[in-house]
């Protein structure tokens, strides 16, 4: 069953609407917090007596059948009745039929059971803005390239991703190199030192992200990091509500080699500062940090995919829906380097000019 969440005034079904972090009813404009409805999920389908409806259902049913292939799944839709078709892992999609939202609780039980939910914090509006003034602060970006034409789809996803506390008894030695120099008259003598040196710590880190979805582009999800935990919620699935959301394909064992590499950087970049004395480096010889087991939650998280097409070409972006914060390799324009080349030309130009001018006054005089 493909369930959604009702409004307890008229029964249509919610959104969440992310700028005003509130459930929206689009019937009667009533607005609820999510606290205000918990445990209204509702699951029962109506019952379709129009022949012509369940036609045109079923022509629906049957394109989204054949895109999907073997891989898809059927769910309900509560609304309307309509076959809900997805691929094995999402967990929140829309009704092809009535366009209502639709929740796969099937999809978030038991190990699927997510522990916490970061809501998106703006929605499609807002979130075209941001990314328009992050292409407009590109500085090769074409001035034709930000244009509400160009967009092709926006998508508001929940990735899943697996949070890790971690921590580590850092013990760390090897030797540091240091040389200085001291020039009397025409002599420069290099004193060059050498010193065993160990550092030993412990360090520990709250909410490591780590995406658990092998469909998704991992250094993608890393380049819009840091999300804002200070406001993750326990899970709750009214926030889904008008939103995709895919379930987890990869555990959070199947990705503890991704987080020992990230942990071992987070402990390369705290112990640096203590080694910029030695000015010719520090050479570790032993390593004998221990990283012990993490604890392991499994999170929902605001994403925002774009793709876009510009003369003929297509990008995709992608944006943490918290943040703001862009993903993505916009295009070059060709103009602004052809712009930039002539300036230099014209500047290296007069440089020589102004430095013939000196040379020229210089054997003149």
């Amino acid at each position: 069953m493909a369930d959604s969440i009702k409004c307890p005034n008229c029964n249509a079904n919610l959104v969440f609407d992310a700028d005003s972090q509130m459930m929206v009813c689009e019937y009667c404009m009533s607005r609820f917090t999510a606290e205000q409805l918990k445990n209204t999920i509702v699951p029962e389908a109506p019952e379709d007596s129009d022949a012509g409806s369940r036609i045109h259902k079923a022509n629906a049913e049957e394109n989204i059948k054949k895109k999907l292939g073997d891989q898809g799944v059927q769910f309900i839709c509560n609304a309307c009745g309509a076959t809900v078709v997805t691929d094995a892992n999402t967990s929140a999609t829309f009704c092809a039929f009535c366009g209502s939202p639709a929740i796969i609780s099937q999809r978030l039980d038991e190990e699927f059971s997510p522990d916490y939910i970061l809501p998106f914090k703006f929605g499609k509006e807002e979130a075209v803005k941001k990314f328009f003034n992050w292409c407009k602060g590109g500085r090769w970006t074409p001035f034709d390239f930000v244009s509400d034409k160009n967009i092709e789809k926006l998508t508001g996803l929940y990735v899943p991703f697996w949070l890790y506390d971690v921590e580590s008894d850092v013990d760390v030695s090897g030797e540091a190199v240091s040389e200085v120099s001291h020039t009397t008259g025409s002599t420069t003598t290099v004193t060059t030192s050498y010193y065993n040196v160990r550092r030993r710590n412990f360090l520990s880190w709250r909410h490591i992200p780590l995406d658990g979805s092998s469909r998704i582009d991992d250094k993608l999800m890393e380049a819009i990091e840091p999300f804002n935990f200070k406001v993750i919620k326990h899970f709750d699935p009214a926030y889904m509500q008008g939103f995709f959301a895919e379930r987890f394909d990869q555990t959070g064992d199947d990705l503890k080699g991704r987080l020992v590499g990230r942990v071992k950087e987070y402990i390369t970049e705290e112990l640096e500062p203590s080694f910029k004395k030695y000015n010719r480096g520090v050479k570790v010889k032993n390593d004998n940090s221990v990283i012990y087991e993490p604890k392991m939650f499994y999170a929902m998280m605001p994403v925002w995919f774009l793709h876009y097409k510009y003369h003929g070409k297509s990008y995709d972006f992608c944006m943490n829906g918290q943040t703001g914060e862009v993903a993505g390799i916009p295009p070059v324009s060709r103009l602004k380097r052809f712009v930039l080349f002539f300036v230099i030309l014209a500047i290296a130009a007069m440089l020589t000019r102004l430095i013939a001018g000196m040379i020229m006054g210089g054997f003149v005089g």
